[in-house]
């Protein structure tokens, strides 16, 4: 039988869930009550489903969205604590620094890039992997008593067992760890956060967000 202790716990990780997932689709309804790039005559698509609001467009927003999400999730844990993300400066260079956190009771700090199609990056691997390898050198230099944990996190996968079964997606991730570059798929990153949120429901809450882009792109 589970503890009360434990039920509760339990219980308070399912509101907390809830809570961001509500949060996520409200981001997701201002974005399409935004401004969205439609396509134009000229482009493939466009002449097969006429004008829509792009797909790349809407694929840069959700990006966005991702980041989003990881800063929510971490916001909910309490023994966590947002450091100064965004354009910083980096040995002399801006660079933007998607993700960083501390946990209050280790010390440690915590760097992850945010990727959602890391296979669409190839042209830009070397440079991502250099300017991981920068921000994390500075944050050793800024915080040097603390362990600094660094890598990308590819947050639209929650385990990469899914990419190795399809035998796709796996060439840029390899490139990255043989580089030294950890790669975290959103089931290892909830592990490091302590949050609980289950495969199944994950998946489905975007299945759902999917769902209201699509109604949105017919109504229009």
């Amino acid at each position: 039988m589970t503890s009360p202790v434990i039920t509760k716990l339990i219980l308070a990780n399912d509101d907390c869930i809830a809570d961001i997932k509500l949060k996520g689709f409200e981001w997701v309804d201002k974005m399409l009550k935004g401004i969205l790039t439609y396509t134009q005559p000229g482009s493939l698509f466009h002449l097969l489903y006429g004008t829509r609001p792009s797909q790349q467009s809407i694929s840069i927003k959700m990006g966005r969205f991702g980041e989003d999400l990881a800063k929510n999730l971490i916001s909910s844990n309490k023994n966590l604590e947002l450091l100064h993300c965004g354009v910083q400066d980096i040995n002399g260079k801006n660079k933007d620094v998607d993700l960083i956190w501390r946990n209050k009771i280790t010390g440690n700090i915590f760097y992850r890039e945010l990727k959602a199609n890391i296979e669409l990056d190839t042209e830009k691997l070397p440079a991502t992997v250099k300017k991981c390898k920068d921000i994390e050198e500075n944050m050793k230099k800024i915080h040097p008593s603390s362990n600094i944990d660094s890598g990308i996190l590819n947050w639209s996968v929650y385990d990469r067992e899914i990419l190795i079964k399809c035998k796709a997606g796996l060439s840029n991730i390899k490139s990255f760890e043989k580089a030294g570059i950890k790669i975290d798929h959103m089931g290892e990153f909830l592990k490091v956060i302590d949050i609980s949120w289950q495969e199944e429901d994950f998946y489905s809450y975007f299945r759902e967000i999917g769902i209201k882009i699509e109604s949105f792109e017919e109504s229009e």
